[in-house]
């Protein structure tokens, strides 16, 4: 955190940077087959904000596709080291999620729920506190 109210989050060179205002409307996890892709993991892990709240340091490359729900999302990465730092959805016009990893913040706050639980690595458990949506409503 470098400001009371303010995380900058980054890619793994720094060619990359988001600064967001406030805190993040929502936070969340999904287990898509897209964050699986996009993520080189078991799942994504993202902190949605306005985006009048974010400001984008450096020039990502694009990459558009459409999620497993059929909507269109917009994932910008770093093109020097390939790290995703931020996603764009058709679901959510006017918000911008922030892969959470990319703050590097121990003490951010854990995912509200877990989206497309129903494509889970089979050993993932989040936890009982945090709910399981079988995909992803709306």
């Amino acid at each position: 955190m470098t400001s009371i109210g303010e995380r900058t989050a980054s890619c793994c060179c720094g060619n990359l940077t988001v600064t967001a205002r406030g805190e993040p409307a929502h936070v969340y996890a999904c287990s898509c087959r897209e964050c699986q892709r996009g993520s080189g993991s078991a799942f994504s892990y993202a902190a949605i904000y306005p985006e009048q709240a974010v400001t984008v340091v450096g020039k990502p490359t694009l990459f558009r596709q459409r999620a497993d729900s059929g909507r269109l999302t917009e994932s910008s990465f770093c093109p020097v080291c390939g790290v995703t730092v931020s996603v764009r959805a058709e679901a959510m016009p006017g918000m911008i999620g922030i892969a959470a990893g990319c703050f590097a913040d121990p003490d951010f706050p854990k995912p509200e729920r877990l989206f497309w639980a129903s494509r889970r690595h089979h050993w993932l458990n989040l936890g009982e506190d945090i709910p399981l949506e079988e995909t992803q409503p709306g």
